[in-house]
């Protein structure tokens, strides 16, 4: 892999991300997360080939407005701001990939700019929220203002897969990294989650009018596996790929193959780009 670097801009009070050069991409990251932090492995594997756009949410890195949260965090709103960001760079049609919640604003954008859009990536998403996601929220919501390190351990045992916490027990590394990931929450993750325990769009699935790629982790304790995969089943001609032992946040061995996958999926049904 290459270490690819980040160049942030800001469009009024919203910050985005970019990385790579080639082909472009958009990006759409997920609750309480990051364009770097969730798509990693795609920056890296992918950058001497692929371009990426990614416009942070309100509450992450210097993005704002912060004022009025639940009103800037409807996948809607993202997904224009996404478009902006992709205006700003001069790209006009690309595919659009998303993590988690940042699958609904990639279906947003698809949906909202059809001459935008070639393709969709949507990785461990969902249309709507199902009792996991609803239990997170709600044991989140318990934990903030506690302890850092104890919303730290809920958070990796929930992210993780068995194979990930497994690895945790064999090193004795699950404290230390439990506090880390405690100090590290974005303070507007929990805004983040509610927004996305809002996100209602099956009903709207069958409007998709692109390719598409659904990536379902088998071990996710996020979002259900099924739930997911009725995902894929309400996109009309949506292809899907499971990786069996994969939790919300893929393992640097499993983010390879990601990558691998989602160039191979792009290769094949991306238009050749058009710029402004």
């Amino acid at each position: 892999m290459t270490a690819v670097s980040l160049r942030v801009e800001r469009l009024g009070d919203a910050e985005y991300v970019c990385a790579g050069r080639g082909r472009p991409v958009g990006l759409a990251h997920g609750a309480s997360g990051d364009v770097d932090a969730n798509f990693s492995p795609l920056l890296e594997a992918l950058g001497e080939r692929w371009s990426f756009v990614g416009s942070r949410y309100p509450g992450t890195g210097g993005s704002g407005p912060v004022d009025d949260l639940p009103s800037v965090l409807r996948p809607e709103v993202l997904a224009d701001r996404l478009v902006e960001a992709l205006d700003a760079e001069g790209h006009q049609r690309v595919p659009v990939a998303g993590v988690s919640f940042g699958c609904s604003v990639a279906i947003e954008t698809a949906l909202r700019h059809p001459d935008r859009v070639s393709a969709l990536v949507l990785t461990v998403g969902f249309a709507r929220p199902d009792l996991q996601l609803r239990q997170m929220l709600g044991t989140w919501e318990g934990l903030a203002g506690g302890p850092p390190e104890r919303l730290g351990a809920f958070l990796l045992s929930q992210l993780g897969s068995p194979d990930a916490l497994a690895r945790h027990d064999r090193t004795g590394t699950f404290a230390a990294d439990a506090l880390d990931a405690g100090r590290g929450v974005n303070p507007a993750g929990l805004a983040h989650l509610r927004a996305a325990a809002r996100v209602d769009l099956q009903d709207r699935l069958g409007q998709v009018r692109v390719p598409t790629l659904v990536v379902v982790a088998g071990a996710d304790r996020v979002v259900l596996p099924a739930t997911t995969r009725e995902l894929a089943a309400g996109i009309p001609g949506a292809e899907l790929v499971e990786y069996p032992a994969a939790g919300h946040v893929f393992t640097p061995e499993e983010g390879v193959v990601w990558a691998r996958d989602v160039e191979a999926f792009l290769e094949r049904v991306d238009d050749p780009p058009v710029e402004m």
